[in-house]
C-alpha cells in the first residue's frame, strides 16, 4: 500500500504557500534580523552546547484578503544546513481581533517535528505596554530516530508582553505553551525573556538579547512538570533544550 504524507506535512505546504502569497502581493514595513544562538541540549546522560545562526524576516501591516497581516519567517542554520524553519502569521480584522497561522518544520535532518496550528489572536496597547494573546489548535507529526512517526493533536497558548521602559529600550516576556494528547509528547512551556535596544535615534538599527528556558510534562518525567536538564524521577536528565541565549541584530527597511 502506498503511504501518504501526514496531515501536518500538507499543512506546512499549504500554509507556507499562503503566507508567501501574502508577502508577494502587499507592501509592508520589513525588518531583517540576523542572530547567533547558543543552546544547551540535553540527552538522558549528557549535556552539550549547540551553536546556530538565525535568519528572520518580518513583514508588518501587509494588506491581503481584507485582513491586515503581520508575518514572520524564520530559519535556524547549523553547519550550513537548515535545522528548523517557522512561519507565523497574524491576520487582523480590526485593531484588536484576528486569526493566526503557524507552521514549524523541524525534520530537515530526517527526524524532528512538523507542526501546523490555527488560532485566534487578540492584541491591545496601552501607551508603553503591548499585549498579544493567541490560543490555537494544533497538529504535530514527529519523525523519530528509528524511522517511525508519532502523530498527535493538541492546543497552544502564546502570550506576548512588551514594555518600553525608555525611548530606546524595551523588555519582553513571551511564554508559549503547547499540549499534546499523546503522553509521550505531553506538554511543553517555553519561557522567553528578551530586551531590545535601539542603537540609533531613527530606530532602524536594533540590538536584541533573548533568553529561553523550557519545562516539560510527559511520560519521560513520570507526568510531573520538570525543567529540561533536571534529574528525572525515573533516571537521568530530562531531555530536550535546557536553555538558549541569543544575540540578534535587526534592521528596519
Amino acid at each position: 500500500m502506498q503511504s501518504h504524507p501526514p496531515l501536518s506535512a500538507h499543512l506546512f505546504k499549504i500554509l507556507a504557500a499562503c503566507t508567501l502569497l501574502i508577502s508577494s502581493q502587499a507592501s509592508a514595513t520589513w525588518v531583517g534580523i540576523v542572530g547567533h544562538e547558543q543552546a544547551r541540549t540535553v540527552q538522558p546522560t549528557s549535556k552539550s552546547d549547540v551553536r546556530q545562526l538565525e535568519t528572520i524576516l518580518q513583514g508588518n501591516q501587509l494588506e491581503f484578503a481584507g485582513l491586515t497581516w503581520d508575518n514572520t519567517t524564520a530559519a535556524k542554520w547549523r553547519n550550513g544546513n537548515i535545522s528548523v524553519a517557522r512561519n507565523w502569521a497574524f491576520g487582523y480584522f480590526n485593531q484588536h481581533h484576528g486569526l493566526s497561522i503557524d507552521v514549524v518544520k523541524g525534520d530537515w535532518s530526517g527526524k524532528g517535528p512538523v507542526i501546523g496550528a490555527l488560532g485566534y489572536a487578540y492584541k491591545q496597547r496601552w501607551q508603553d505596554l503591548s499585549l498579544r494573546i493567541n490560543p490555537a489548535v494544533a497538529a504535530i507529526s514527529n519523525k523519530l530516530a528509528d524511522g517511525s512517526t508519532l502523530n498527535s493533536h493538541g492546543a497552544q497558548l502564546n502570550i506576548k508582553l512588551d514594555y518600553r521602559v525608555h525611548p530606546r529600550l524595551s523588555f519582553g516576556f513571551h511564554p508559549q505553551y503547547a499540549y499534546w494528547q499523546n503522553d509521550t509528547l505531553g506538554s511543553t512551556l517555553k519561557l522567553d525573556f528578551n530586551a531590545t535596544f535601539d542603537i540609533t535615534d531613527n530606530k532602524r538599527h536594533k540590538l536584541m538579547l533573548v533568553h529561553e528556558q523550557f519545562l516539560v510534562n510527559n511520560r519521560a518525567t513520570d507526568m510531573k512538570t520538570r525543567y529540561v536538564g533536571e534529574n528525572s524521577p525515573i533516571a537521568g536528565y530530562v531531555t530536550g533544550t535546557e536553555a538558549t541565549f541569543k544575540i540578534r541584530y535587526a534592521y528596519v527597511f
